[in-house]
């Protein structure tokens, strides 16, 4: 199977969307978009079925995609969802209270999210997306609440991982991939 045209051509690979989409719904399948469209192209490299890769069972991503993506061909639809290492749970539970919202499009964002937040690298490019402020756009625009929360303007795994570790009184607590990143002693400079 290949992945589907994004609605709005070139916009993962890195071009904005055009000013005439300035409607936030349009904008968010867009970004939807290339984040189904990332990991369509992990699924078919071998990476594992769908509802592995966005952290979402069939049925969740059935009606994801009927809300966001109407006609999308998308495989593994009858899949149970995943299991969910206790850090994934962890960070999806703390962008739902972050978020303060509980709509369909806010479990499926904190699920996707806490998700591709186990990967290796920067969140925005472990979801497709274009940047980091695509991601904070995205994040804005659907958790509001926890796009607030990041005061500092931390990159996100970063935020997420200082928050649960300063619930459990953790001074410096990095992602899984933060020792490996090129840009590690920028994250964790002096603030």
């Amino acid at each position: 199977m290949q992945p589907w045209t994004d609605p709005v051509p070139g916009s993962c690979a890195g071009t904005p969307p055009p000013a005439d989409l300035l409607a936030a719904r349009m904008v968010t399948v867009s970004d939807m978009a290339c984040i189904v469209d990332h990991a369509l192209a992990e699924r078919e490299a071998g990476a594992g079925p769908l509802t592995e890769r966005l952290g979402l069972s069939g049925a969740a991503l059935t009606q994801l995609r009927d809300a966001w993506l109407p006609g999308a061909a998308l495989p593994d639809l009858s899949l149970p969802g995943p299991e969910v290492p206790a850090d994934q749970q962890a960070i999806a539970t703390l962008i739902l209270w972050r978020a303060g919202s509980t709509t369909p499009e806010a479990r499926w964002f904190s699920a996707i999210l806490a998700r591709r937040a186990l990967e290796q690298n920067h969140l925005w490019q472990d979801l497709g997306l274009p940047s980091r402020a695509t991601l904070s756009g995205l994040i804005a625009r659907h958790l509001p609440g926890l796009h607030a929360a990041n005061r500092l303007n931390m990159r996100w795994k970063k935020f997420f991982y200082r928050q649960i570790c300063s619930e459990a009184a953790f001074s410096l607590c990095l992602s899984p991939s933060c020792d490996a990143c090129e840009e590690r002693a920028d994250c964790f400079a002096p603030e």
